[in-house]
């Protein structure tokens, strides 16, 4: 019996080793696209918006076929890729790229824009640290200096007056919270900082007002009025004019009852 039992145990090993193999056949080749096919693949799973199948068909391209004449096309598409994704170092990585590869392709342009773009699209609140902002503001600049013939100098210069915008927020807010603590000269410094440097924003009346305020509550008052009287001609339709009227007459009675 015990002979038996063995052989039973070994017929049972060799059937099932026997039926491992005949379902474990050869495996079937991959099949390796030419480059024109890859693209096309890429590309559809890029405008049906698969991102990930996207971006592993689009780095299967560029690996195999870093010659081809539409690579530049590629890169391109894998940096938009991340874009669309919110993966916005990884798309700089990749417009970058195709910046450094291939300097002179129609794209260059447009992956210029994209790198400021992700930058402006990291950039916080204006309140926050404007790393991102300042840096979006530079490369913008840089893009409009590097191609004055791109179709894009108009979205280019529409996003460099938001950049602005947001860094003379940031500037006169920092000069208005200095002012109520106190700090008569820094706040100055960043409400001048406004009009200075970003003359051509909505930030440049308030700061000016506040300027004025400065010196009226540090009761210099001559210099005070100087500034509300440039507020006044500068801006007669804001919102603050019926207050800086109102502190150029007190302004005036104050003098009248130090010369009396």
């Amino acid at each position: 019996m015990k002979k038996k039992s063995k052989l039973f145990v070994f017929l049972n090993i060799v059937l099932l080793f026997f039926l491992l193999g005949f379902g474990c056949g050869p495996k079937a080749p991959k099949v390796v696209l030419d480059a024109e096919d890859q693209y096309a693949v890429a590309k559809r799973e890029f405008d049906e918006k698969h991102w990930d199948e996207a971006v592993v068909e689009l780095r299967k391209l560029i690996f195999n076929y870093p010659g081809a004449v539409f690579i530049d096309s590629a890169q391109y598409l894998l940096g938009m890729t991340y874009f669309n994704q919110k993966e916005y170092p990884l798309a700089i990585g990749e417009f970058n790229k195709l910046l450094s590869s291939y300097p002179t392709s129609q794209l260059a342009d447009d992956a210029a824009f994209m790198i400021a773009q992700s930058d402006f699209k990291m950039s916080p609140k204006a309140e926050l640290d404007p790393k991102h902002t300042r840096r979006a503001t530079d490369e913008l600049r840089n893009f409009l200096d590097d191609y004055p013939e791109s179709d894009r100098r108009e979205e280019a210069g529409e996003l460099l007056t938001k950049c602005r915008a947001k860094l003379a927020k940031k500037a006169y807010q920092a000069g208005y919270l200095y002012y109520r603590m106190g700090h008569h000269a820094s706040a100055l410094m960043y409400l001048r900082q406004v009009l200075n440097d970003y003359h051509d924003t909505e930030w440049v009346g308030p700061a000016q007002f506040q300027i004025a305020e400065v010196f009226y509550k540090r009761k210099k008052y001559d210099q005070a009025k100087v500034e509300y009287e440039k507020f006044l001609q500068d801006f007669p339709e804001d919102k603050s004019a019926k207050k800086a009227k109102k502190r150029l007459k007190r302004i005036e009675e104050k003098k009248d009852v130090e010369e009396r």
